[in-house]
């Protein structure tokens, strides 16, 4: 199982031009339109250059992103569970 580690919370304004087309791809798979002052948490899969950007403008619950992120074969750290926890519905 790999290991996903949240790197930033931040504007979508100020995501890094290299992981930029997560963001957008992620926007675009759900459907929906981000605004450059919306809050994104960016989780990293160590040991790669995949990102998972999580929108907190309506987020998931904490349960609802390790489902998802399980899917993808991957565990969230403690600590950026618990820095999530504070951003995420219960």
């Amino acid at each position: 199982m790999h290991v996903a580690r949240l790197v930033a919370i931040t504007e979508l304004r100020n995501v890094p031009p290299d992981i930029r087309p997560f963001v957008d791809f992620r926007a675009a798979v759900e459907d929906r339109k981000v605004e450059e002052t919306e809050q994104v948490a960016i989780l990293n899969i160590d040991t790669t250059t995949c990102y998972i950007p999580v929108f907190l403008k309506d987020p998931p619950s904490v349960a609802q992103l390790e489902e998802e992120l399980e899917r993808q074969d991957a565990k969230l750290t403690a600590d950026s569970k618990e820095a999530l926890a504070r951003h995420l519905r219960a």
